[in-house]
């Protein structure tokens, strides 16, 4: 996924540029980097959210939707491993 997408309406290309900046350095940090990675998505998603919501700091988002997907992988990691 990416937001650098110049027909977006939903946002600017600052805004998108921002975003991706965030997507960028957390898929890095989360060792993703194939693109058709579905956590790569889940973290664009989070990465959505925390703009959404007022954050407009890169390293701000980033870490937010790291910690996001980490704890998502714990929640699933225990959901498959119940009796």
């Amino acid at each position: 996924m990416t937001f650098l997408d110049d027909d977006n309406p939903n946002y600017s290309k600052l805004d998108g540029e921002l975003m991706q900046c965030a997507l960028d350095n957390a898929a890095e940090r989360l060792g993703l980097s194939d693109k058709n990675d579905p956590e790569l998505n889940t973290l664009a998603r989070f990465i959505r959210a925390a703009f959404i919501i007022g954050n407009r700091d890169a390293a701000a988002m980033a870490e937010f939707a790291i910690d996001s997907v980490i704890m998502r992988r714990k929640r699933n990691g225990a959901e498959n491993t119940a009796p």
